[in-house]
């Protein structure tokens, strides 16, 4: 206990003398104030702090010694007196600390003090002692005219959308962008492009929120000289461009044309021919036996399409024919495989709904050659020996779509809808049997009212490849005919292509087959020639 009350003493005591001390400290008075004549600038930029910190390592020392008497404070008094005949009105600023014990008395330089020399334009010029780029970041070579950005005119440089504009939707960010990189962002130019972007990115904002305020642009310095790179200055001729220099014989002012006015089109024509072959050979004593042919096939269509505002008249004729070599008829040498000539015509008007159109198609459909029984000189079919007419009043859907994903790639597709329809049948040649084609004995003519569904589809794979398909459909509601035509052609070349071609047809009104009852079949591969215009 009597330790305590002894420490709580001496720390008592020690306290008291630590307090009377520090209210007599010596007193020493700055006896000139002189006024800073930058502080104008103070408030605009920072320039003046910069050149504070240079001139502060460069300042001079004096050792000034410094007692607790008045004496010392009278000795320190009048050294600062004997010293204000100097003319220092704007050029020193003294100030004296007289802290409690023997300190370094500090005599501060003014920065203005190496201000004397200015160039002819009025600028004032720092001594090569003062300048270093590193201090002077807004000062341009030894010119004191502030260069800072941001107390300049707002100049419109064209650049208003960032450098890293991208569509594309954002990546996700790393956790660590920098991971695995051996010298670290801080010591390389990434804060600086940072600081950059950001100022470019302010400049962008103050663009678009103060567009009124943008008075200049670039556009206004076209007086600006232009400042040669080291490039321009070093390489001023070089022999070897001249040596590979090119010459035009032919002036480059293109020659005056002929303006042609071109008037639109409401006629589109297209077409497509091609001449395919097959040859089938078999020697005498071939094991299954067997009848060497030759077959050519001939394929002909042009269209021609007319549409103006609000009417379509569509037409499309198409040719047929084959023929092929028969050693099995002692007649003939050749027989005609298939033998087709057709027009299809379709006129509408647009209807209320979009892609329809009330329409009237026409089929009209014969042969051109006679047709005859194999070794014999009966006549199956001639010119208009059957003529085959359709005319049915209706709708038509209208489909034309192109693919996005794959190129090339399209669909067509029309669909005509007759639900009231007339078909006639007609046999010209009195030498061809009527009953095969359904007609009464003693007549030539047959008339049917009913309806008809008639539907085209073209189906564009690719470039090359294209599948054609055409569905017909009547019926008399005694009687049905329908025909299912599909062919698949394959372009090798512009003009080579291979054709695979299958026809099925139904009509009940013809007497029936014993083997195919009333289904008739037609299939066809071939290649060669093909052509499209």
């Amino acid at each position: 206990m009597k330790l305590v009350l002894v420490l709580f003493t001496v720390w008592m005591y020690s306290l008291f003398l630590f307090g009377s001390e520090s209210h007599n400290p010596v007193q020493v008075t700055n006896t000139l104030d002189v006024l800073d004549s930058l502080d104008v600038f103070n408030t605009i930029t920072d320039v003046e702090k910069q050149m504070k910190k240079v001139v502060e390592s460069q300042e001079e020392t004096f050792v000034l010694p410094v007692s607790d008497t008045s004496q010392d404070s009278v000795k320190l008094q009048g050294v600062l007196d004997s010293q204000e005949d100097v003319n220092i009105s704007d050029t020193i600023v003294r100030r004296a600390d007289a802290p409690r014990s023997n300190t370094v008395k500090k005599q501060r330089t003014n920065y203005l003090d190496s201000l004397y020399v200015r160039k002819k334009n009025g600028t004032l010029e720092l001594p090569d002692s003062l300048f270093r780029s590193f201090d002077f970041s807004g000062l341009t070579f030894k010119d004191t005219m502030i260069i800072n950005p941001l107390f300049l005119p707002v100049v419109f440089t064209g650049k208003i959308l960032p450098d890293d504009l991208s569509f594309y939707p954002p990546k996700p960010q790393e956790e660590d962008p920098y991971k695995g990189i051996l010298i670290s962002p801080e010591n390389t130019f990434a804060p600086l492009l940072e600081k950059m972007e950001f100022i470019n990115e302010v400049r962008r904002q103050y663009w678009r929120q103060y567009p009124e305020r943008v008075k200049m642009s670039v556009f206004h310095f076209d007086t600006i000289p232009r400042v040669d790179t080291q490039k321009d200055v070093v390489e001023k001729f070089n022999p070897f461009k001249e040596l590979i220099k090119v010459e035009r014989t032919a002036p480059l002012e293109a020659p005056p044309i002929k303006p042609v006015e071109f008037g639109r089109k409401y006629w589109i024509l297209s077409g497509e021919h091609s001449l395919q072959f097959s040859q089938n050979y078999f020697s005498e004593n071939w094991h299954k036996g067997g009848t060497s042919n030759l077959n050519f096939n001939n394929y002909h269509v042009i269209r021609a399409n007319y549409q103006k505002k609000n009417v379509r008249f569509n037409n499309m004729l198409e040719w047929r024919f084959s023929i092929y070599n028969s050693p099995e008829d002692t007649l003939r040498n050749y027989k005609i495989g298939e033998d087709l000539i057709r027009y299809y015509g379709n006129l509408g008007i647009d209807a209320f709904i979009k892609k329809w159109s009330y329409s009237m198609n026409t089929e009209i459909k014969s042969q051109l050659f006679n047709n005859y029984v194999p070794n014999t000189t009966t006549l199956r079919s001639a010119l208009l020996s059957p003529l085959y007419v359709n005319v049915g009043i209706g709708m038509r859907y209208g489909l034309d779509k192109k693919s996005k994903e794959i190129r090339y790639r399209r669909v067509r597709l029309t669909l005509d809808l007759s639900p009231l329809s007339l078909n006639y049948r007609y046999v010209a040649n009195s030498k061809v049997d009527v009953g095969r084609y359904g007609i009464k004995e003693g007549k030539k003519s047959m008339l049917d009212i009913g309806s008809t569904i008639t539907s085209i589809l073209t189906y564009d794979i690719t470039r090359y490849i294209s599948w054609n398909s055409r569905f017909k459909y009547f019926t008399s509601y005694d009687m049905v005919e329908a025909e299912f035509e599909n062919t698949l052609n394959m372009m090798l070349t512009q003009y080579f292509s291979t054709r695979l071609y299958f026809n099925i047809r139904f009509d009940d009104a013809v007497p029936a087959d014993p083997t195919f009852k009333y289904f008739q079949i037609n299939e066809v591969v071939s290649f060669g020639l093909n052509y499209r215009w």
